[in-house]
């Protein structure tokens, strides 16, 4: 009976680890031979809610976000399309904002056939005063296409790292 209860023990703390393992959280990554990157999700999956990407140097930051809203509705030889026949990628309005700041900035639309969903993209500069804020606080959610992607406050040691990479 005793070795029963410390098999279920053993058997519930590789359950609850194993678990622990697949929690999003945020990395940061800044090789010197390749783009910087900022994501937010499980690691070593494709479950990435948010993820911000530059060039180092570049000034700009890349954001892609996956909302669950599927844009395209119908596939057409290899490519999606959506409601009113308009082949992916789709022009869309996307407002990224942090604390006090926010930006509507242009973005696109693409099918995530991951996800089932769509996969929004745009980019800022890292001149904004939204990068100060997100640098400042570790805030940060996206807006797009009615849905808002609003993952927990990033380590603000994390963003400041990455933030300087890409100035």
């Amino acid at each position: 009976m005793k070795s029963a209860a410390v098999l279920a023990f053993a058997l519930f703390a590789a359950t609850a680890s194993a678990a622990g393992a697949q929690a999003p959280t945020w990395t940061v990554e800044t090789p010197k031979d390749a783009e910087a990157a900022l994501r937010y999700g499980r690691p070593d999956t494709d479950d990435q809610p948010i993820a911000f990407t530059c060039a180092r140097g570049s000034g700009q930051v890349k954001v892609s976000a996956d909302i669950s809203r599927r844009l395209g509705v119908e596939r057409v030889g290899q490519t999606w399309v959506d409601q009113a026949g308009v082949r992916a990628p789709w022009p869309m309005s996307v407002s990224v904002a942090s604390e006090g700041a926010s930006l509507t900035l242009r973005g696109q639309g693409h099918p995530n056939d991951i996800t089932d969903g769509t996969l929004v993209l745009t980019e800022f500069s890292t001149r904004a005063p939204l990068a100060a804020a997100f640098r400042k606080t570790g805030v940060i959610s996206l807006t797009a296409a009615g849905e808002t992607v609003q993952p927990p406050p990033a380590p603000k040691g994390a963003v400041r790292k990455f933030l300087s990479v890409c100035k």
